[in-house]
């Protein structure tokens, strides 16, 4: 195999599968990048048997002039062409199972595993398509990404649910002890409700992926697997095509319309950033395991207070909007402080019912976005 191309076209594309390849997997090829080379396209994929990221690369004529494949070690070759001028050409020459990378008066000679030993993630079977935005998409796992359980026996809470019906798509994620809802329009081509459970990892590449733009992108869910195209801008107006799949979670989520709150009778309406600006000063002397953070509602007025076992205080007073009676209760102050960051308006709106029942948080001019906080029991 031997190619020819733009170190920074080659940089791009390393560094956007570059998140996928796993460094301690007991296979040695899974750390490697694997190099796929025709007359037209370089193909590049990373890969951990979870998730798998591809990239595929226009080639200039005469930019391959032997065709093949290998995989070269992921972290060496990506440190490589970091490290390379800008606009720099990247001449790669494999022989004998060794990879020899030129560049100007530089010269890389590296160590390569067969293509053949790479494993395939496989072939979505039969799957459902789900359109919508690229921004629509982001939106939707950037308000709810946040509540997914990091390491939980509950296997199938460590990942975002994928819940798709009649013109739309919602995501809900839950921890046990938060819970977060968000839903968007899309065009949904599935006789019934569709639900799958995405992987941890796969949500945070996904996010990374997805950019700002309008443009539709489709998800294919099949019975085991999500597969995602996108098209990223190249340089010279050249596009690159990144072939995104996972492997679904094999399990069941719990009926999350069964804990979001109705409507309660005590309403708090607050300025976003002032709720979240006093947490993060009041929260300076709270308990460093527990975190917790009382709230103490009244007419017109909120008072937050934390202490800790070195008889620390912190108490601050501020101005609110409440409805309903007398009420005090004690959060977590990370789980507000996370559902306030990836709201977006200025005002959000809690819905309670009494001090050890679960508090619904929500954007009063946007009712696509829930989020339901459990008290602490004191």
């Amino acid at each position: 195999m031997r190619i020819r191309l733009s170190r920074d076209v080659l940089l791009k594309a390393l560094s956007t599968i570059q998140g996928v390849v796993d460094k301690k997997h007991t296979m040695p090829v899974l750390s490697n990048f694997r190099l796929q080379a025709t007359s037209e396209r370089l193909r590049l994929t990373a890969s951990d048997l979870e998730v798998e990221l591809v990239a595929e690369l226009p080639l200039a004529d005469g930019a391959c002039t032997e065709p093949g494949e290998t995989t070269l070690p992921a972290r060496k070759l990506l440190d490589i062409i970091k490290a390379l001028p800008v606009a720099a050409l990247v001449d790669i020459a494999v022989t004998d199972q060794k990879a020899t990378l030129k560049s100007g008066q530089s010269r890389f000679v590296m160590g390569t595993l067969p293509a053949a030993d790479f494993p395939p993630l496989g072939e979505l079977q039969q799957g459902t398509p789900i359109t919508l935005s690229q921004q629509a998409l982001r939106r939707l796992l950037d308000s709810t990404a946040f509540a997914m359980a990091v390491q939980d026996v509950r296997y199938y809470l460590t990942g975002t649910l994928f819940e798709a019906e009649e013109g739309m798509l919602r995501t809900v994620t839950t921890d046990g002890h938060r819970l977060a809802l968000a839903e968007q329009p899309a065009t949904v081509e599935t006789e019934g409700p569709l639900q799958a459970i995405v992987p941890r990892k796969a949500v945070f590449e996904l996010q990374r992926l997805l950019g700002t733009s309008e443009q539709p992108l489709t998800l294919q869910f099949g019975r085991e697997m999500l597969s995602v195209s996108l098209t990223l801008p190249l340089e010279s107006e050249q596009t690159m095509t990144i072939q995104f799949a996972s492997r679904l979670i094999d399990g069941r989520f719990p009926d999350y319309r069964r804990v979001l709150p109705k409507p309660g009778d005590k309403q708090l309406v607050v300025s976003r950033s002032d709720w979240m600006q006093t947490l993060s000063r009041v929260a300076i002397l709270s308990n460093e395991k527990l975190r917790g953070v009382l709230l103490n509602f009244s007419t017109d007025q909120m008072q937050l207070c934390a202490n800790n076992t070195d008889q620390d205080e912190a108490t601050e007073q501020m101005a609110a909007q409440y409805q309903g009676g007398p009420l005090e209760m004690s959060f977590n102050v990370q789980y507000l402080l996370d559902a306030l960051n990836v709201m977006q308006g200025e005002q959000v709106q809690l819905s309670m019912t009494e001090a050890n029942a679960s508090a619904l948080m929500f954007d009063p001019a946007v009712t696509s976005c829930r989020y339901v906080i459990m008290p602490m029991r004191v």
